[in-house]
């Protein structure tokens, strides 16, 4: 049988808060209750939102919580040639292009599920004259994404109408989430990706990247968001 294979990615933007703490005590024992490995991830890819000894603290909180990882510490702003290795493959597919939008030309489109912007395709066949380059988005189309999530049920996402192209290299030259947790994901062989419902509607795009990129996709499950007695959400994450 298949060896189980979890993992908790946290980003050390600051200290590891409740809805995180969640997610790893989920991920973790998940994962032990099967007689599986825990990997740590810490997805630092962010550099200007990462803080000075955050990584630091959140490995303390999870010792002190006596959730003691497997192997060694992948860490994401050591990666990066792993990343631009996955794009040059999309590339060579015809699949990526180079966007010169800025934020603000595309204010007025409308929002998808998570609450972002969905990019209507403006440069996808060419920058405009006298556009720069700045971002690097992948084409998407109207296959719709369909995924059984343990917790959520079934669920489906049509990427085009919902989402639109998105990045995988942002204009300031770092990867984007959706294709460094991929790749991850892909390297370490997980097999089962236990986080928070805050990131649900990411999951369609990863698991289109990694039809694309040719790679296995883990099961996932999702945990319920967290939250107070006056309703205020506190959701798990990575």
């Amino acid at each position: 049988m298949e060896k189980y294979r979890g993992r908790f990615a946290p980003s050390p933007t600051g200290p590891l808060h409740f809805g995180s703490l969640v997610a790893a005590v989920g991920s973790y024992l998940e994962a032990k209750s099967r007689g599986g490995a825990w990997l740590l991830r810490m997805e630092d890819l962010d550099t200007p939102r990462a803080q000075p000894g955050a990584a630091d603290a959140i490995l303390r909180t999870l010792e002190a919580c006596g959730m003691a990882w497997d192997g060694d510490i992948v860490y994401q702003s050591r990666r990066s040639v792993a990343y631009r290795a996955a794009l040059a493959h999309l590339e060579a597919q015809g699949l990526v292009y180079a966007c010169g939008c800025s934020r603000r030309e595309i204010a007025d489109s409308g929002l998808g599920p998570d609450g972002a912007l969905i990019y209507p395709g403006t440069c996808r066949n060419g920058l405009a004259p006298g556009k720069q380059a700045r971002a690097i988005r992948v084409c998407v189309d109207h296959e719709r994404i369909d995924f059984e999530d343990l917790v959520q049920g079934n669920l489906n996402q049509d990427l085009a109408a919902e989402v639109g192209d998105f990045v995988l290299r942002r204009a300031d030259g770092l990867y984007a989430y959706q294709l460094a947790v991929v790749v991850d994901d892909a390297e370490q062989k997980i097999t089962d990706v236990v986080r928070g419902a805050d990131l649900l509607d990411s999951t369609p795009r990863q698991i289109y990247l990694q039809r694309r990129l040719g790679l296995p996709a883990p099961r996932y499950l999702h945990l319920p968001a967290a939250s107070n007695r006056a309703d205020r959400r506190r959701a798990p994450r990575r």
